[in-house]
């Protein structure tokens, strides 16, 4: 199996055994069910014979022949790609890393994560202690062998074959870090806007305190010209600065996921005085890490938040790649990808606004002193 699937930030599982034991029924049927529950999941086979996707004689099938490296076809419903060696990796993890989840047929002696099947005799297709079996799929005689401390189910058992897959996958999400913005220029304020104060705490110190009760780690992401000196009696809360100047929150996140690239990162703007620690609760409780990240959205022309916001590890590859092209905007980026949306109710698009000016930093600091006097 190819090195570079250890690299691979989207979960995938094998699915080991002989010929004729029911692999593929079983996976059409576990992909009905994540399909079903809005998972995008795909498939890989592994063919270990020579295979053929085109007919004799086609256009494509006489310009791969002929010596092209790479053959697309599409129509108004779907496309296909059949490609020399040398594109593979390229191609293969493009395609499959924007699905949610990989179940793969094939690839018995590799040494990643694998449920295998049994024949109807209950003999395994490989040794017991071959590493990463995480369960066998039996035909009704499952395997005699004590030492062998996996799960072990009936293939026709969809629904608890499926619900350990999910689980699997899902147990696979990264640690949490936060990451609070305070490098933004403010001219209009006079003054940084990570050191405005509300009752008397900047906002910087409130969101960095949110972070820290939900997060491993907290970091500040800033300009390296950034004076934080009035930050400085905060402990344990790392500064991170930017490391792709100009390129303002997209060169920020690109800089904390570069720093710690298999973290998912729940960061947040210190320019948004409402946000509550139900903001934060509610977008951890639905996050889904098999997506690019999760995101609140409101209807209409506001669209998504992407400044309180969580992005999976796997999004730093779409990232750099807007980078690279001079994308600016988070918000475009995750609109391109398939994110866990978090619908904001009509009585809480205040808590989303953003304090930009004189005037709005006073709106939200009258609103913040009220509140403070209610509790």
């Amino acid at each position: 199996m190819d090195s570079y699937w250890v690299q691979f930030k989207t979960p995938f599982l094998c699915f080991a055994g002989f010929s004729g034991v029911g692999k593929t029924t079983l996976l059409e049927k576990l992909i009905l069910r994540f399909s079903a529950d809005a998972t995008r999941v795909g498939y890989y086979k592994h063919d270990a014979h020579r295979f053929s996707m085109d007919k004799q004689g086609k256009d494509t099938e006489r310009c791969f022949k002929a010596g092209a490296g790479i053959i697309a076809i599409n129509d108004p419903r779907h496309f296909a790609v059949v490609a020399h060696d040398a594109f593979k990796q390229q191609t293969i993890t493009h395609a499959l890393e924007q699905c949610d989840c990989i179940l793969i047929e094939g690839y018995k002696k590799s040494p990643y994560d694998k449920i295998v099947f049994l024949d109807d005799k209950g003999q395994m297709p490989i040794p017991e202690d071959s590493e990463n079996i995480k369960a066998v799929i039996h035909q009704g005689v499952p395997s005699a062998n004590s030492a062998l401390q996996v799960p072990q189910f009936h293939r026709d058992s969809i629904d608890e074959i499926y619900a350990f897959v999910r689980d699997l996958f899902r147990a696979r999400s990264a640690p949490l870090f936060g990451g609070v913005f305070i490098g933004g220029q403010s001219k209009r304020m006079g003054r940084p806007k990570f050191s405005l104060t509300y009752n008397g705490t900047s906002e910087a110190e409130r969101m960095a305190g949110l972070l820290q009760e939900f997060c491993e780690k907290t970091c500040f992401s800033s300009r390296s010209d950034l004076d934080t000196e009035s930050l400085d009696h905060l402990q344990g809360i790392e500064r991170i600065n930017d490391e792709h100047i100009g390129m303002g929150p997209v060169g920020g996140l690109a800089t904390l996921m570069g720093r710690y690239p298999d973290r998912a990162w729940l960061i947040v703007a210190c320019d948004m005085p409402l946000l509550t620690r139900e903001s934060f609760e509610t977008i951890i409780r639905q996050r889904d890490p098999l997506r690019y990240g999760t995101c609140y959205v409101q209807k209409g022309r506001l669209g998504s938040e992407p400044m309180c916001a969580i992005y999976e590890p796997k999004f730093i590859s779409p990232l750099y790649k807007a980078m690279s092209r001079r994308e600016l905007s988070l918000k475009r980026i995750i609109n391109e990808l398939p994110f866990q949306e978090v619908g904001i109710a009509p009585d809480s698009r205040s808590h989303f606004m953003n304090a930009n000016t004189p005037d709005e930093y006073e709106y939200a600091r009258t609103r913040r002193e009220q509140e403070n006097e209610i509790e």
